[in-house]
């Protein structure tokens, strides 16, 4: 059985957790607006949250996906355009 400290302890990291994971999403979304990596922090946010929640985890390995797959079309394309 926990003690009250450990109680405390394993929420007060549960918090930290969900704050610091919807801050970074937050902002992910936020900088796909303005200038900045938004999804990267997007990804980070949810595999931050992923550690506590288990709907994360799915949302962050679609993110992850759909990035990887954006970043390879767009290496592709732009080795299209440099070829003579």
């Amino acid at each position: 059985m926990m003690s009250g400290v450990q109680a405390l302890v394993a929420s007060a990291r549960r918090i930290g957790i969900l704050l610091a994971g919807s801050i970074l999403l937050l902002a992910g979304i936020a900088l796909l607006v303005l200038p900045g990596p938004g999804v990267p922090l997007m990804i980070g946010g949810l595999a931050l949250l992923g550690t506590q929640f288990s709907w994360a985890r799915p949302a962050s390995a679609w993110l992850r996906a759909r990035f990887s797959a954006a970043i390879g079309a767009l290496r592709r394309r732009t080795w299209l355009k440099r070829s003579p």
